[in-house]
C-alpha cells in the first residue's frame, strides 16, 4: 500500500518503452476492489514523462477509460513515440494489467487461474517546451463564486459540525472509508460555499444546501488541497499528482450536487478525461483550490469540469470528462397468481 502520492504514481522500467507501477491501484468512491481511475492517470503520466526530454513540459492529457482496473495488480505501460520535434512532444501511452480470463469453465479465484493483459486505457499526452507568453496574453478566468482561503476553512466539512442522526453517523463512516485514499495523500479542507460541504457529497442527501435553488449546472463544489508529504520534486511528480487529484469525484458529481448518491443509478463511472496545464510548473506541495461543476447531461452520459487554482488566483489546470450514467432498470410487477 502507498502512503503518499509520489508512491502512488511511482513506476519502474521494465523494458525499452515499457512501465510498471511499483504499487497496486488504490480503490476510492467504490465497495468493489476496483481501482481509482486517478491511479491509472497518475501511472501513465509518470510513464510518459520518462520518454520526453527534461526540457518539454506536459500541457495536454487526452485519453479514454477502456475498462476498470482492480486493486489486486500493478499496472503496466508502453509508450509510443509519435511526434519529436525541438518545440514539441506527443506520447501515446497503452495502460494494461493482468486481469482473470471470464469464461464458465475458468471462474474460480485460484493460483491456477489463467490471465491475461486487458487494455484499461489510453492516451495521448503533449509535452511543449517553455516559452515567453505574447504581450499581454497572460489571464485566467476565476472561480465560479468566492471562495474563502484555505486559513479561513475547516478540516471538516460544513455538515458535520451540526447534529447528525444516527443513520447519518454511520453514513459519515461509510464515507470516511470510501475516500481514505484521498485523505491518506492530500491535506484537504471543503470549502463551507460548496454543496459537497453541506451534503457530503451527496450521502446526506436530505440535507439542504445554500445552492439549491440554482440550476444544476450553476451549482458548484470546492476544496482546498496541497500534498501531505512535500516530496513533489519533479514535473512529472506533480503532473501525475495533478491527474490523480482532478480525476476525482467527476464522475458522480450531477449526483451530489443533486442530493444522491450511486445507489440511485445502474453504471457511473469516466468514459474519457481531458487534462490541460496552463502553468508548466505547478507546486502540489502549495495550497490549491479544486472548484467541480457539471455543464451537461442526457443519452445516458454526462459531461462535467474540474478547474485547480493556487493561492494567488492563477489557473493551473482543467479536467474535464463524459462519463456513464446509467439510469436504474424499472422494477417490473410480478404478475399476479390468481
Amino acid at each position: 500500500m502507498a502512503s503518499t502520492i509520489n508512491e502512488q504514481t511511482a513506476i519502474e522500467e521494465i523494458g525499452p518503452g515499457q512501465f510498471r507501477s511499483m504499487f497496486n491501484p488504490g480503490r476510492m468512491g467504490n465497495a468493489k476492489p476496483i481501482a481509482y481511475g486517478g491511479c491509472t492517470l497518475g501511472v501513465a503520466t509518470r510513464a510518459a514523462y520518462m520518454a520526453v526530454p527534461p526540457t518539454h513540459h506536459l500541457y495536454s492529457l487526452v485519453g479514454h477509460y477502456h475498462g476498470p482496473a482492480t486493486t489486486t495488480e500493478k499496472l503496466v505501460c508502453t509508450v509510443y513515440n509519435t511526434r519529436s520535434t525541438k518545440s514539441f512532444s506527443t506520447r501515446r501511452v497503452v495502460v494494461q494489467q493482468a486481469q482473470p480470463i471470464s469464461s464458465k469453465s475458468n471462474s474460480g479465484t485460484g493460483a491456477g487461474q489463467q490471465m491475461q493483459l486487458r487494455t484499461c486505457m489510453e492516451l495521448i499526452a503533449d509535452f511543449h517546451v517553455e516559452e515567453p507568453a505574447a504581450p499581454r496574453m497572460t489571464y485566467s478566468a476565476p472561480p465560479s463564486r468566492p471562495y474563502a482561503g484555505p486559513s479561513d476553512q475547516s478540516e471538516t466539512p460544513a455538515v458535520l459540525e451540526s447534529a447528525l442522526s444516527a443513520t447519518e453517523a454511520a453514513i459519515v463512516e461509510r464515507s470516511r472509508e470510501v475516500f481514505a485514499l484521498n485523505e491518506r495523500f492530500f491535506q484537504t479542507r471543503p470549502c463551507r460555499e460548496g454543496v459537497a460541504a453541506q451534503n457530503l457529497n451527496g450521502l446526506l442527501r436530505d440535507r439542504p444546501t445554500t445552492q439549491d435553488a440554482l440550476p444544476l449546472t450553476d451549482r458548484t463544489s470546492a476544496e482546498w488541497l496541497r500534498n501531505r508529504e512535500p516530496d513533489l520534486r519533479t514535473p512529472a511528480d506533480q503532473a501525475a499528482a495533478l491527474a490523480f487529484c482532478l480525476d476525482g469525484g467527476l464522475s458522480f458529481l450531477p449526483l451530489s450536487l443533486d442530493h444522491a448518491w450511486l445507489d440511485e443509478v445502474s453504471a457511473c463511472s469516466s468514459l474519457d478525461f481531458a487534462m490541460r496545464l496552463m502553468d508548466p510548473h505547478p507546486d502540489f506541495n502549495r495550497w490549491h483550490l479544486r472548484e467541480r461543476k457539471t455543464v451537461a447531461g442526457g443519452a445516458g452520459r454526462t459531461y462535467s469540469e474540474g478547474r485547480m487554482w493556487d493561492e494567488e488566483g492563477n489557473l493551473i489546470a482543467i479536467m474535464s470528462q463524459q462519463s456513464i450514467m446509467r439510469p436504474n432498470p424499472e422494477k417490473k410487477e410480478k404478475p399476479s397468481r390468481l
